[in-house]
């Protein structure tokens, strides 16, 4: 009996102790039910942390690749401006050569114009001293033109006048008159005086005095052409100035010449009409013939002389623009 009430004490107090640990038990695994609710709520909560932050970085994974791009970008336009300032140094440099040479090729244009301005200024002055002397040419021409008609008048009233050994006379002293005037210098202006007879002066020495004058001319054209050579590179609208007024001025003298003989001739002519004989020869006439070749010479070396300067001045301006030209280019 006290077995059994042993064994019925140890089965309660079993009961007891196995009710203890299913409570104990339950509570155990509502505390772990709620631990691994716990532990499934951090682990969400780790979770969406961990997503968070993986979106965080690789949003800063990007920048982080947009900062790398960006930093290409930022060396390579580095990179550009240098080389753009690189080529801008050099472009400056070879402008400021360009600038040195052209202020250079100015100076020397300006000392060339400077020149050029004074050989204008002297070939002006030259221009207006031949005008002024062509013009007192011009002047005494007139004047012996004016002479020459003079002695016609005369002439002819002594002819209708007065008788004919009176005419002869006085056809003697118009010849001297007309030689003393005619033998006045006419080109280059100098004070040289033709000292003739006054009273019987014969018709060769009236023709011997023309030869003169003629070769005096000669000798004038002769120096005119000189200038016109030694001058050519230099001073080109003076040469072809000079040149034009010394043509005139062989044309003005021969023109002269040429009215004189004229005159000569028929006042001869006259007096050999008053006074028939050998001694009243045209002499002038003969003279006049002699002459001609002699100033169709002198003529064509005068054309062959002007064209040959026309062609060099030409060719020396052609030359000049050329260099002009080439110095601009260059």
């Amino acid at each position: 009996m006290d077995n059994v009430i042993d064994l019925k004490k140890e089965l309660y107090i079993a009961l007891q102790d196995s009710s203890e640990i299913v409570l104990y038990n339950a509570k155990l695994r509502d505390r772990y039910e709620k631990q691994e609710k716990k532990i499934n709520r951090e682990r969400e909560q780790w979770d969406r942390d961990r997503k968070k932050w993986g979106k965080k970085l690789g949003g800063a994974n990007t920048e982080i690749q947009k900062l790398r791009t960006h930093d290409l970008e930022l060396i390579d336009e580095a990179r550009c401006l240098q080389i753009e300032n690189a080529n801008k140094d050099i472009s400056l440099a070879k402008s400021k050569a360009e600038n040195d040479i052209k202020s250079k090729k100015i100076k020397s244009l300006e000392s060339m114009i400077k020149i050029l301005e004074g050989k204008l200024s002297s070939a002006q002055k030259d221009v207006i001293l031949i005008q002024s002397d062509s013009s007192k040419k011009e002047t005494e021409i007139t004047s012996l033109k004016s002479k020459i008609a003079e002695l016609e008048n005369i002439k002819s009233k002594l002819e209708k006048a007065k008788p004919r050994d009176y005419v002869s006379s006085k056809v003697n002293e118009l010849e001297c008159l007309k030689s003393e005037t005619i033998s006045k210098p006419i080109v280059g202006g100098d004070d040289e005086k033709n000292i003739t007879k006054s009273d019987n002066i014969s018709l060769g020495s009236t023709d011997l005095s023309k030869y003169f004058i003629r070769r005096k001319n000669m000798d004038q054209t002769e120096k005119t052409d000189g200038n016109i050579l030694t001058y050519t590179n230099d001073e080109i609208t003076e040469l072809s100035k000079n040149d034009t007024e010394a043509n005139s001025k062989v044309s003005n003298e021969t023109s002269i010449s040429k009215i004189s003989e004229d005159n000569m001739s028929t006042l001869i002519e006259s007096n050999s009409q008053m006074r028939p004989g050998p001694e009243a020869l045209p002499l002038p006439a003969v003279a006049s013939t002699l002459m001609s070749p002699l100033s169709a010479y002198i003529f064509l070396i005068l054309f062959i002389i002007s064209v040959m300067w026309f062609v060099r001045c030409t060719w020396g301006l052609e030359r000049k623009s050329d260099r002009f030209w080439d110095i601009w280019i260059g």
